[in-house]
């Protein structure tokens, strides 16, 4: 993208701002107006007063609370996102709005059609937060009003949590889903050995000691995904062969439905290649990494997964030959996207890269291009995770 060398580069939203001087005059304009002082003080939610430039004049006393300040003036001409910490907020030299993440966020997206039309507008944004070594993910319903008093315009810019509701539903639509499926398929099978005499005991028996494995499974995932939002996961890493993992990865998806008509191909490893982590999460990244692979491809192509080195780092890589569109890449690991609510998922990217970088400590990423295809790949610290922040109780 090619930009005049008097703008402030920007891939979406407007990057100017207006001068220190403009914001503490429209600021103190603000305070000694009766009209936004009743806005500040009535207004439940995070309360922002803006600029056209989408920069902060004001704030109610929630959101102050909230940031553990008594005052406005330290963020004065600071925008939402660079407030609240988003994590794309300081990738472009312009601020929040104007990264490549910022054409999906509906805070954006709300305040610049408020602004556009001259009307309310609602939308949700998913903002990633980085607390520490951290990266938390909230989820807020916003909701944009200009004002306009003489020849000032503002924007009144409020931000509901509803991170809560959100992680409720995606239990809903994810776990129960899940459940309810494979319950069904214990049923099923408990119909067949009533009603037909002829079948394989034996048969039938492995069938449903799969399914109550798989229901166990259901269950130990979300309740690790909780523990692991809640800093109460304990790491357990040991000594594990690189191709005792991509066996045990191959056994879980033998009899797995996700591979019907697709080919999945996991290349050997050297038998005595070993890493230090904990064994049971990273197979839950990894069977998370081939189940949305799986899902991604059509009938008759292929998933590949390997294991390499880079600069000595031990890293698992899962390939499949579709391209991830630009607008859902930006958003992939954000915990209540999904591109297939219909199906039940969304939460599969969002627990690879909690798993895989908060407790162990390495990166989770991907590339996606016309010719190489999608690699979602894990690179792990080769001295093991760090030491877990909290203890299991």
């Amino acid at each position: 993208m090619a930009f005049s060398e008097e703008h402030i580069p920007t891939y979406f939203a407007p990057a100017e701002r207006a001068t220190e001087a403009r914001i503490r005059e429209l600021h103190n304009f603000v305070l000694g107006h009766p009209l936004f002082q009743a806005i500040i003080e009535s207004i439940d939610g995070y309360m922002m007063i803006l600029n056209p430039e989408r920069q902060v004049l004001a704030m109610n006393p929630s959101l102050l609370t909230a940031l553990g300040i008594d005052s406005v003036d330290c963020l004065l001409g600071e925008r939402p996102g660079e407030i609240l910490g988003c994590v794309h907020s300081h990738e472009m030299p312009g601020g929040c709005g104007t990264s490549k993440a910022c054409s999906t966020c509906g805070a954006v997206i709300s305040i610049l059609a408020s602004q556009q039309e001259g009307r309310a507008h609602s939308g949700e944004c998913m903002i990633s937060v980085r607390d520490g070594k951290d990266v938390k993910s909230f989820d807020f319903r916003v909701r944009a009003t200009p004002i306009t008093l003489g020849k000032n315009r503002f924007t009144v810019a409020v931000f509901n949590d509803i991170s809560g509701d959100k992680r409720r539903q995606t239990l809903e639509r994810v776990f129960f889903h899940d459940l309810l499926n494979t319950v069904g398929g214990l049923e099923g099978w408990s119909n067949m050995i009533m009603r037909y005499k002829d079948l394989d005991p034996a048969e039938a028996a492995a069938r449903i000691l799969d399914l109550s494995q798989r229901l166990r499974q259901e269950i130990e995932d979300q309740r690790r995904l909780t523990m692991a939002e809640q800093n109460q996961l304990v790491v357990r890493p040991h000594d594990i062969l690189v191709s005792n993992m991509l066996e045990k990865l191959r056994g879980v998806f033998s009899a797995n439905d996700a591979t019907h008509e697709r080919n999945l191909h996991i290349d050997s490893a050297p038998l005595q290649e070993e890493i230090f982590t904990d064994a049971a999460l990273l197979e839950r990244v990894l069977v998370n990494m081939v189940k949305n692979a799986l899902e991604a491809v059509r009938k008759g192509q292929t998933v590949r997964v390997w294991f390499e080195r880079r600069n000595g780092k031990p890293v698992f890589c899962v390939n499949n030959e579709g391209v991830i569109p630009e607008p859902v890449a930006l958003r992939i690991f954000q915990r209540s996207f999904s591109t297939k609510p219909e199906q039940g998922r969304g939460i599969g990217t969002y627990s690879m890269k909690l798993f895989g970088e908060k407790y162990l400590g390495g990166k989770v990423d991907f590339t996606t291009t016309t010719d190489g295809g999608t690699t979602f790949w894990i690179e792990l610290p080769p001295e093991g995770p760090p030491e877990p922040a909290a203890k299991e109780e």
